[in-house]
């Protein structure tokens, strides 16, 4: 008896082991932060035998050729709002807000209502109150109308800038705005924005972009991915170094809330959790599956503030069992786990730079060769201020 329970023991681990060898060859790494591959299954094959190229701030990504771009928040410095009609739906909105400042505080002050620095495009300069001026926080808005859209660009005085540093930042802005047809990808380095794209090769600006993926064919996956290029700006660097390697990579994360919440962490199953390089960027990826069956994939990667190469912060992230902008409210995932871990790693091998960026190794971005143009358009001439 003793021998034969000893048998059943054995057998019971065999069993366990081969389960855990075959997860190891699908959903483990064939070295550090490099995946093992997982097999596209024949739908995803289809899914990807026609892809496109398409772009979002300074990035681009492969794609199937069914695939939406979702546009979310995008700042180049400050955020870009897109509102519906020309100059003089412009003009009313900024009157708009003009409004709406001084219904909210009595002490606001108007310095400026007028042409802004291009043919149609309007400006609106500001003090918020009076504890705004005294600190000498003053507010700039451009509406900048192209055809039947007006893109509107906010800015600020920071330390040691004046009225006339910020007018001058607004034109050249609004000179290397031109409009940009959904699917079109420039070759010419700048910032795509949502039916637009702003031309230039100055990158010390502080640059945000959010944008999400919606595959037809899979109506519950989401996939999307967000660039912060200046977070934690304001951080000492060593403090910041200090912070990038206990508390900010991906991991470190996790372990900090599975300490914090103990027995009460939820319940997972890991897929795949460790270090994940996605072209230069050496982040971390944790792959798990809820209890419901909702797939929650998340990649992080933690660089350098002012490095536009290696943003301080970026990140993506893939869900299942979408439904209705909320995650776990289908009725069931569209995809396997092995499905689900292929279009995964096949996503994120397309996400690259859109060219070549200061820092960016080769083989980071999709056209090497940039040829800077349309930085000022010629039916566009500068108004004098």
């Amino acid at each position: 008896m003793p021998f034969l329970k000893r048998g059943a023991i054995f057998a019971a681990l065999l069993i366990v082991l081969v389960s855990l060898v075959g997860n190891s060859r699908t959903y483990t790494y064939k070295e550090t932060a490099v995946p093992e591959p997982v097999k596209l299954s024949p739908r995803l094959r289809a899914l990807f035998e026609k892809t496109k190229i398409l772009c979002f701030g300074r990035y681009a990504i492969e794609l199937p050729q069914e695939a939406q771009l979702v546009w979310g928040s995008a700042s180049f410095p400050s955020k870009i709002d897109i509102i519906s009609g020309g100059i003089e739906k412009a003009k009313r909105t900024a009157e708009e807000k003009i409004a709406k400042l001084r219904s909210e505080q009595d002490t606001a002050e108007i310095t400026y209502n007028g042409p802004g620095p291009i043919d149609e495009s309007w400006q609106i300069r500001y003090y918020e109150d009076k504890v705004a001026k005294k600190y000498e926080l003053y507010f700039f808005k451009t509406y900048i109308s192209k055809g039947k859209l007006t893109f509107v660009l906010g800015d600020a005085t920071s330390k040691g800038e004046t009225e006339s540093t910020v007018i001058a930042r607004q034109l050249e802005k609004a000179r290397s705005l031109r409009l940009r047809a959904p699917e079109e990808v420039p070759t010419e380095p700048g910032f795509c924005i949502e039916h637009g794209f702003m031309a230039g090769d100055r990158y010390g600006d502080s640059e945000q972009v959010n944008a999400g993926i919606y595959l037809p064919s899979f109506p519950d996956v989401t996939f999307s991915v967000s660039s912060n290029q200046n977070a934690y700006g304001d951080y000492d660097k060593a403090e910041f170094e200090q912070m990038k390697r206990d508390e900010l990579s991906l991991l470190a994360r996790i372990k900090g809330a599975q300490d914090m919440q103990g027995v009460l962490y939820p319940k997972r199953d890991v897929l795949r959790e460790g270090k994940r390089d996605v072209q230069h960027w050496k982040g971390e990826e944790s792959l798990i599956r809820r209890p419901d069956g909702t797939h929650d994939f998340e990649w992080a990667f933690v660089g350098t503030p002012r490095d536009v190469a290696n943003p301080s912060s970026f990140g993506a992230a893939m869900f299942t069992k979408v439904e209705a902008n909320m995650v776990g409210a289908a009725k069931k995932a569209s995809v396997s786990n092995d499905e689900a871990v292929a279009l995964w790693d096949k996503l994120l091998s397309g996400l690259k730079f859109r060219v070549k960026v200061p820092g960016a190794p080769e083989g980071s971005y999709f056209f090497p060769r940039a040829n800077l143009t349309r930085l000022a358009p010629s039916n566009e001439t500068p108004r004098p201020q």
